[in-house]
């Protein structure tokens, strides 16, 4: 428990959230842990952190890891984040930052899953885009006003980065782009291709 192993990229994605001690913050995406047990790291266990996943089993690797490394702050929901909006309508501007490190193709990981440039086509990168924006849109809610949303990816396709922020942005005007940034595979000591923006929520 004195240590977790994250790719360098996979780094940067927890502090660009600035979370703070005493805060609620949803990490959307959570399996298996990583960033969530980050998140609790970054606020000495002292909030509530909630680690949403679909996949029970991959939901059991966020206990596994939150329990190794004492990150008691860590509430676990086995449930589709695109249904928390539904089945808890309390959390309607409940949260002060939520992460979504969305399901993505993984284009700026093929240093370390060269299979992927075969697994990956047209079909499936617009069905993830379509996933992704679902996910941007039915969490928005959750989150109070002045709070923030980090919206991460393991890709370097701008369907599923840029233009995916734009359009979102198009649609909610109540978002403000603070940053983002298009991190190349080799780029930050080598580390794999990642997405990262960071959106401030204006009002409700």
């Amino acid at each position: 428990g004195l240590w977790s192993v994250q790719d360098r990229s996979s780094q940067l994605i927890a502090p660009s959230l600035g979370p703070l001690p005493g805060e609620k913050i949803l990490d959307a995406c959570a399996a298996p842990g990583g960033k969530s047990t980050h998140i609790a790291e970054l606020i000495n266990n002292k909030g509530e952190i909630w680690s949403v996943d679909r996949s029970s089993r991959r939901s059991r690797k966020i206990l596994d890891n939150a329990e190794r490394l004492g990150s008691n702050c860590l509430q676990l929901l086995v449930a589709d984040s695109n249904e928390l909006i539904v089945k808890y309508p309390e959390w309607k501007c409940f949260f002060d930052r939520i992460l979504i490190d969305a399901p993505c193709s993984g284009l700026g990981t093929l240093s370390r899953h060269p299979d992927a440039r075969w697994r990956i086509n047209k079909d499936n990168i617009n069905e993830l885009v379509g996933l992704q924006s679902q996910l941007l849109h039915s969490l928005s809610p959750l989150l109070k006003r002045g709070g923030k949303l980090v919206y991460s990816t393991c890709t370097i396709h701008p369907d599923e980065n840029f233009n995916q922020i734009k359009k979102f942005l198009q649609l909610k005007s109540e978002f403000l782009l603070e940053d983002e940034k298009q991190i190349w595979p080799g780029e930050e000591d080598k580390g794999d291709g990642f997405y990262i923006a960071v959106l401030t929520k204006l009002k409700n």
